[in-house]
């Protein structure tokens, strides 16, 4: 662990570097003597300047001095301990039982460092009554969050910053007023899933695909189903509210070498930059849509293909809508997700990461315990990675009350999937109406037909 800088010194090297900009940090080192890294931290900002201190370690002990007015312990206990791209900090407290609520006491600049991992834990202490003031014994629940920290990159933190202003920018949407329809008191929302769409592919029947594929009639088709979609959902007309997953290997490359996340070469595509430009056009013209029915909530998911470049476009989403009351995004990054509504719990994975299957009702149980697995009667989890419905495994299975489905694609299978004789899967888009109290209600299915490579009507 690094050893505390003075204040004198520390002020002393802050003052040389606004008196000589142009000196290297090796002479403003030697005048001050001190260590050049020491004066680099001090430029990059690595050292706070409220302690002035170096891969500090503070600790605050605690008072459990309480009285009969005061029932918890004021103080908190907080230590850390930086390094230059790392940083661990531990708080223990009785009221501090989150990550923010920890980042936030400890002071920590979320501008240069993110979270990495974090531990919460808890145990009870009984504190005796001479130390209460009430001459009872009384017991209280010390809670502990313990972070990892690592340095965001400069490219990263470049990006932060762009998304930050974009938000700041984005324009302020009031609550769209909505034609109101005179029905029983219905409590509904609509999940409307379009999965592996693939934009940027581009394959050729002559060339052994199923039908010719392009972002302008991927695009096309695209917007065709959900028009469709939303058509058959009208009969069930109001909803609170829409679920629409983005991602699942929306679009088809994940860089400029034009090859998948895992470096896998995908020839005949378009330009990434292009393919980007493109499909966030299409997005906003979709959510834009979605929003005058209803209040949109859009969930980032990235699948296999583009995973980084999907992980992008929901941060995107969610600085264009920021000031939009009609657009919830949960761009966090996860690799599943979930919405609880009323009685219902969905969950939401691309479908190439977790193998078997079966683990997923165990998965959503303890990920929603202590948000919405008690209240839920129903449980699903929607995936898609297959380009069809169903995969080697069951097309849809249950276990222990937790359903699992996979979904169609809007895809055309290509040369490779022609090699390997995964050609001719049907095609489609997909919706649900999930009822607050009732459960699903409505599965809603627009095909697209693989011979003539439009919606089936």
């Amino acid at each position: 662990m690094a050893s505390a800088l003075p204040k004198e010194k520390y002020d002393f090297v802050e003052k040389l570097l606004k008196k000589y900009p142009k000196k290297s940090t090796r002479e403003i080192a030697r005048s001050a003597k001190v260590n050049p890294m020491t004066v680099l931290r001090i430029k990059r900002g690595d050292i706070d300047a409220k302690r002035y201190e170096v891969g500090e370690r503070i600790k605050d002990k605690p008072n459990y001095k309480c009285s009969s007015k005061q029932k918890a312990c004021v103080e908190k206990e907080l230590c850390r301990d930086f390094k230059a791209n790392t940083g661990v900090i531990t708080v223990k407290s009785l009221n501090i039982k989150t990550v923010e609520d920890a980042l936030k006491y400890a002071n920590v600049n979320m501008s240069v460092w993110e979270v990495e991992r974090h531990l919460i834990n808890s145990w009870e202490v009984t504190i005796g009554g001479h130390h209460t003031g009430t001459d009872k014994a009384e017991t209280y629940t010390n809670f502990q969050v313990k972070i990892w920290l690592k340095r965001i990159t400069q490219g990263v933190a470049k990006v932060e910053r762009l998304l930050k202003e974009v938000k700041e920018k984005s324009p302020v949407v009031s609550l769209i007023k909505r034609k109101k329809i005179n029905t029983k008191k219905l409590h509904r929302e609509l999940e409307i899933s379009l999965f592996d769409i693939h934009l940027g592919l581009r394959c050729y029947k002559e060339s052994g695909a199923d039908f010719d594929y392009s972002p302008e009639y991927a695009r096309k088709i695209t917007l065709n189903v959900l028009d469709d979609l939303i058509s058959l959902s009208d009969k069930y007309l109001p909803f609170e509210g829409i679920i629409f997953p983005v991602g699942n290997d929306f679009l088809h490359i994940d860089n400029v070498y034009m090859t998948t996340t895992h470096g896998t070469p995908q020839p005949g595509t378009e330009p990434w930059g292009r393919n980007l430009l493109f499909g966030e056009k299409l997005v906003f013209e979709m959510i834009d849509g979605l929003k005058q029915i209803a209040p949109v909530k859009v969930i980032a998911l990235p699948g296999n293909h583009a995973r980084h470049t999907e992980i992008a476009l929901g941060r995107i989403l969610a600085a264009r809508y920021y000031n939009d009351k009609n657009v919830e995004v949960d761009a966090e990054i996860k690799p599943y997700k979930f919405h609880k509504y009323g009685v219902n719990l969905i969950g939401f994975e691309h479908g190439h990461s977790i193998k078997q299957q079966v683990r997923l009702a165990a998965l959503m149980a303890n990920e929603c315990r202590l948000n919405g697995w008690r209240e839920a009667r129903f449980c699903e989890w929607h995936l898609g990675d297959q380009h069809r419905k169903g995969s080697g495994r069951p097309m849809m299975f249950e276990e222990q009350g937790v359903s699992v489905e996979f979904l169609p694609g809007l895809v055309v299978p290509n040369e490779w999937h022609t090699i390997h004789s995964f050609n001719w899967q049907k095609r489609a888009g997909t919706a649900f109406v999930w009822d607050k109290t009732a459960g699903p209600i409505a599965r809603l299915q627009v095909n697209i037909d693989n011979y003539l490579g439009e919606v089936m009507k």
